[in-house]
């Protein structure tokens, strides 16, 4: 069965929600005799700390997405780089052989552009070895065979940067992911302790109580009212 996509249980920007966090810290910290009373303690702190801090720790969305683009162009580089090889030794066994020839054929499709970088890989490969089979034949339009090693190294380093991606793709989706549930965590503890605090000081000190409101929006401060319209 398929995971559910985990998603934010809140409104909050993920900075703000950082923010809100450090400042309810010192909050309590500020309020420790009243929140001791509420059995507030220090592993109770440890863990509203090292929730903060595992949600610090983690790469920004910003951080992965620029992994991910670093990745993909460095991918597509390997690509235009093979291809300009692929296209050369295309070139010169049509020269020798004919469009339509068997020969040519052997290299492989010939229309690397449209093809998925699964397939440029094996067409290469292909093209190596047909390469090597035709280097006496192709060497009157400067095919070498320090030609067909950069083909192939090519080749291979377009592979390494296909897994790369991918590799980068999945690294990111399992980032996020863990980034969300600490999130999801800390904000759940921040509800929590707010609303102990203004339990606590709930009609004997309002500017307490204040202290501890969280407005469950993106920028943590209440939602003004729609304007009227003219």
């Amino acid at each position: 069965m398929k995971k559910n996509q985990v998603t934010r249980d809140f409104k909050l920007a993920d900075a703000v929600l950082k923010q809100k966090a450090d400042e309810l810290i010192n909050l309590i910290d500020r309020d420790l005799t009243e929140f001791t009373d509420r059995g507030y303690n220090t592993d109770k702190r440890n863990e509203l700390t090292n929730a903060r801090n595992t949600v610090d720790s983690f790469p920004n969305d910003e951080q992965l997405e620029a992994i991910k683009i670093n990745l993909t162009e460095q991918k597509d580089a390997a690509r235009s780089a093979l291809e300009k090889t692929m296209r050369s030794i295309f070139n010169m066994a049509e020269n020798v052989f004919g469009l339509q020839s068997a020969k040519y054929k052997e290299f492989g499709n010939a229309l690397i552009s449209q093809q998925s970088d699964a397939e440029i890989v094996r067409v290469a490969k292909i093209m190596s070895l047909t390469a090597v089979k035709y280097l006496a034949q192709l060497a009157d339009e400067g095919l070498t065979a320090d030609k067909i090693n950069t083909l192939i190294s090519q080749r291979n380093t377009f592979d390494t940067a296909i897994d790369a991606q991918a590799q980068g793709i999945s690294d990111r989706d399992v980032a996020t992911e863990g980034r969300i549930e600490a999130l999801n965590t800390l904000y759940q503890l921040l509800i929590k302790y707010a609303g102990i605090g203004q339990d606590i000081f709930y009609e004997t000190n309002e500017a307490k109580y204040n202290d501890y409101l969280i407005y469950d929006t993106p920028s943590g401060l209440p939602e003004l009212p729609p304007a009227n319209p003219v």
